[in-house]
């Protein structure tokens, strides 16, 4: 089986139907989807399972995917598209006599574009302990311009050893993964701070990044800002 990039960005499911094993001693599939669980038009997911068997180790097993739901396209093998815009669809995998539970992906409209919205050059003031917001959007540009809710944006330092200790997003670190609203804003403002009693370096740069479900970069991804102290 293929696997997506977003493996180790999946919430794991474990769906069982008893614990009669299969002829493999198989007795539970786990579902590995991204999360948040979405599909894009015309992008391509790749679904995840595998096989456990009563100590809840993975065993081999050939499994298989289907939906119930005319609105995603599943191959039999675990990839699958959608020609629509909104709603969402239900998958199931299965091995043998096995099934999992039918689970919701959510559908999006496609994400076009990540994009910086307002300057890219900002300076903090010396009275000041937080740089104005850093604002970009994940959009879909087709048939029009409209925000991508539900997704995230990666905030970065990309500068980590001459700024480690003397400046941090909300929460302290040098990155920051926002949620997105209705806008394709991130739902909080997201700002770079001071650290107290430290001198951050005259500037700092903050990349941004924004991935589809399937992995793959969003267009525009790799922007930055420059956040300048005095």
């Amino acid at each position: 089986m293929r696997l997506s990039s977003l493996v180790a960005l999946a919430a794991p499911l474990l769906a069982c139907s008893d614990l009669n094993s299969t002829s493999g001693g198989v007795v539970a599939l786990e579902l590995r989807l991204p999360n948040p669980a979405v599909v894009e038009q015309h992008d391509t997911l790749a679904l995840v399972a595998r096989a456990l068997n009563t100590a809840g180790d993975p065993v081999p097993a050939e499994i298989f995917w289907h939906s119930p739901d005319s609105a995603l396209i599943v191959d039999s093998t675990g990839f699958v598209t959608t020609d629509s815009s909104s709603g969402s669809g239900r998958i199931q995998a299965h091995t043998g006599s096995l099934l999992s539970d039918l689970v919701p992906l959510e559908i999006h409209r496609r994400s076009d574009s990540l994009a910086i919205q307002g300057p890219t050059a900002i300076p903090v003031p010396a009275t000041d302990s937080a740089s104005a917001a850093l604002v970009a959007a994940v959009l879909s540009l087709t048939p029009d311009t409209a925000g991508i809710s539900n997704t995230r944006i990666l905030y970065e330092v990309v500068d980590t050893a001459a700024a480690r200790g003397t400046v941090r997003f909300e929460g302290g670190g040098l990155s920051l993964r926002a949620a997105t609203g209705l806008t394709g804003q991130s739902l909080v403002p997201v700002t770079l701070r001071r650290v107290p009693e430290a001198t951050p370096p005259a500037t700092v740069t903050v990349r941004v990044t924004a991935n589809r479900p399937s992995g793959l970069a969003v267009p525009g991804s790799g922007q930055v800002f420059t956040i300048s102290f005095p």
